[in-house]
């Protein structure tokens, strides 16, 4: 049966519990993100940077952009994305070709730019609003294209040439181009990638078999990489001075539990005057535990849960196979790294570079995640087509 974009009704946010829900919370975050970034970087930056170079205003800034995608985004019709289940998914296509393209441009020589050694971005004018980082786009584009994939009736998820060697090929060929540089997206990819095909029904020995060698590629990475190894080590002992890659972590455990019950109030945090590197993006929650307290932090992450919980709602609102895999995908890409972000504040994994969704200071991933976030409430929105039988465990 084709899913016909004229019988598609779009619920009223009033009417939808659960992407009402999902877009106060992520509303939430991301007032909560302006008001932990700016108290995080208060007195620190220099007061001669001009406004438009200053982290905390472009982070200001980029949060209303997302805040105004959240709110409007979701009346755009998700199934377009997905075409028709008869015909081959061609605007999911194009944009992820476009995305991987723009992930390649990052290589060329002019184009591609560096931060701490690590060229994840492309810079397209002079100024701090010209620079933007690819991989957050491909990985957007990637769970997009597998959504409306193993929604096209040609390609069965039981299908071993088109519904896993096909789908791998294509995500090879996506974690190739960032796993060099950023080794922390490309995890997220592969682990979001594999839940999606999961949803999709794809046979066991399939998942097994990319768990095998997805633990073997990234053991492969670690092993050959003595930065990337010294963080394992440093995540096992944090206290060890004698390992420069332990720094951080001791930081922010430091952080974390000299915040106590209530924190040290807002602005007064002590790891902001230089003490934890990247206080505003790959540790914020360490920096604002400290400032917020235990009770702080159990709050955000009760937000943290409570955004899970609604985006599987939308998730399982859906009445078409694409929306259901849709917003399957993009809800566990976005859970996937605010539980690893945590997870590595907390030294439960090495550091990795990951930014908290919503909160932490980022232009791209900011505006790429609050469309992907109502892309998932588009799907709760949507009435009408085809009903869909949920795979054991979905």
């Amino acid at each position: 049966m084709a899913q016909n974009d004229d019988k598609l009704v779009t619920l009223p946010l009033s009417e939808n519990k659960a992407g009402s829900g999902l877009v106060v919370v992520t509303l939430a975050m991301l007032g909560l993100g302006i008001v932990a970034v700016h108290s995080a970087l208060a007195g620190v930056l220099p007061s001669t940077v001009a406004w438009h170079a200053r982290s905390d205003m472009r982070h200001m800034l980029f949060a209303i952009a997302a805040a105004i995608i959240m709110c409007t985004g979701w009346r755009f019709r998700y199934r377009w994305l997905g075409g028709n289940s008869s015909k081959w998914p061609v605007a999911a296509m194009v944009v992820l070709l476009v995305a991987i393209v723009l992930a390649a441009l990052v290589y060329v020589p002019g184009l591609g730019h560096a931060r701490h050694g690590r060229l994840r971005w492309l810079k397209i004018a002079p100024t701090s609003f010209g620079i933007f980082q690819p991989s957050e786009i491909l990985k957007i584009a990637l769970l997009v294209f597998l959504a409306a994939w193993y929604s096209h009736e040609r390609t069965p998820a039981r299908s071993l040439l088109r519904g896993f060697v096909v789908p791998a090929l294509v995500t090879g060929l996506c974690l190739g181009l960032v796993v060099k540089q950023d080794l922390g997206t490309a995890v997220i990819i592969a682990v979001a990638v594999w839940l999606t095909m999961f949803l999709a029904g794809v046979r066991w020995y399939a998942l097994a078999g990319m768990v095998i060698a997805g633990g073997s590629g990234f053991w492969y990475y670690v092993a050959n990489d003595p930065q990337r190894l010294a963080r394992i080590k440093a995540m096992i002992d944090p206290w060890c001075t004698d390992n420069p890659s332990a720094y951080q972590p001791r930081q922010s455990l430091l952080a974390i539990l000299t915040g106590g019950w209530f924190g040290k109030g807002l602005g007064k945090g002590i790891v902001k005057q230089a003490y934890l590197p990247e206080r505003s993006t790959d540790f914020i929650f360490a920096s604002f535990s400290e400032e917020w307290g235990f009770v702080g932090a159990v709050l955000l992450m009760g937000m943290v849960i409570m955004w899970i919980w609604f985006a599987r709602k939308s998730a399982n609102s859906s009445t078409d196979r694409f929306g259901f895999l849709l917003a399957g995908a993009l809800g566990s890409m976005i859970a996937i790294q605010m539980v690893m972000h945590i997870a590595v504040d907390t030294v439960a994994m090495p550091p990795t570079g990951m930014s908290f969704p919503f909160v932490s200071v980022g232009g791209t991933a900011m505006l790429v995640t609050a469309a992907a976030a109502s892309l998932i409430v588009s799907v709760s929105a949507g009435r009408g087509g085809k009903p869909i039988s949920l795979p054991t465990g979905a």
